[in-house]
């Protein structure tokens, strides 16, 4: 799309419905700030749109729209030039939020659905690595490609030609969705859940038991109970006194009566 939007207005014979060249001119200045939006807005439908959008008609219906969508935009994007010049801005932004929602839509949705297509957890990690670098050689390759035909379209006066070949890829990858199926998630590991050893059952067992039969009092209340079992042995009430005393007078007072006397 930048390449598109910043390649030279063209003044050859335009024939329709196929031969035209040129792009839309834009400074780079205007080309960064639709770029900039582009951003902002992906953040933006990543949290909110995707969400929603996946809660209400599902993953698998959900990417099969845009797959079905993709195609008709990438063969509308070309045509933009032939617009008035009033109108051609605002199309631009038109693709652009367009072509922007179906990725945030796509990529994650494939990735849900290959985490669910996983048998087991223990295979999830070589199919979402075996994604990525499918997903990085297509990126290594396509803008080669496409810009190699972007090229020859430009000196063969049909302009189209990289965009309809994206179009027609768009097209052979909507038909191959019909073939996908969606695997409901709580199926996803059911075969590791049942592949529980007897060892770790016992290990559960005897952990179980061990924590069930420790004592609850605390550090604190052992300290204390032992002081006061120190103290006990210390002090035997055993050999305390308990006759009453009857003599309550203080000795200055029995001098004084022994005086008197």
């Amino acid at each position: 799309m930048p390449v598109f939007l910043s390649t030279p207005k063209s003044d050859d014979a335009i024939v329709l419905p196929l031969k035209f060249t040129g792009g839309l001119g834009l400074p780079t200045k205007t080309i960064g700030f639709m770029l900039a939006v582009q951003g902002v807005y992906s953040m933006i439908a990543q949290l909110w749109l995707f969400p929603f959008v996946v809660k209400h008609f599902g993953t698998l219906r959900t990417f099969r729209f845009v797959l079905l969508a993709w195609p008709p935009l990438y063969l509308a994007v070309p045509y933009l030039i032939l617009l008035p010049a009033k109108l051609q801005m605002p199309a631009v932004y038109v693709a652009l939020i367009s072509k922007i929602t179906f990725h945030v839509i796509a990529f994650p949705a494939i990735a849900i659905l290959l985490a669910n297509a996983a048998p087991t957890s223990k295979v999830l990690g070589s199919i979402n690595g075996a994604a990525a670098s499918t997903a990085s050689l297509s990126r290594a390759f396509g803008p080669t490609v496409t810009g190699l035909l972007h090229t020859r379209g430009l000196l063969s006066g049909y302009s189209v030609l990289a965009w309809w070949a994206c179009g027609l890829v768009c097209v052979v990858g909507a038909i191959q969705s019909f073939w996908m199926e969606e695997s409901p998630e709580p199926e996803r590991f059911r075969d590791q859940d049942s592949e529980v050893s007897e060892s770790e059952l016992k290990h559960e067992t005897m952990s179980t038991d061990s924590y069930a039969g420790r004592d609850s009092i605390s550090e604190e209340e052992q300290r204390l109970l032992s002081l006061r079992s120190s103290l006990d042995q210390e002090f035997d009430v055993s050999t305390l006194s308990l006759d009453p005393i009857h003599d309550f007078s203080t000795p200055a007072e029995t001098d004084l009566s022994s005086t008197r006397l």
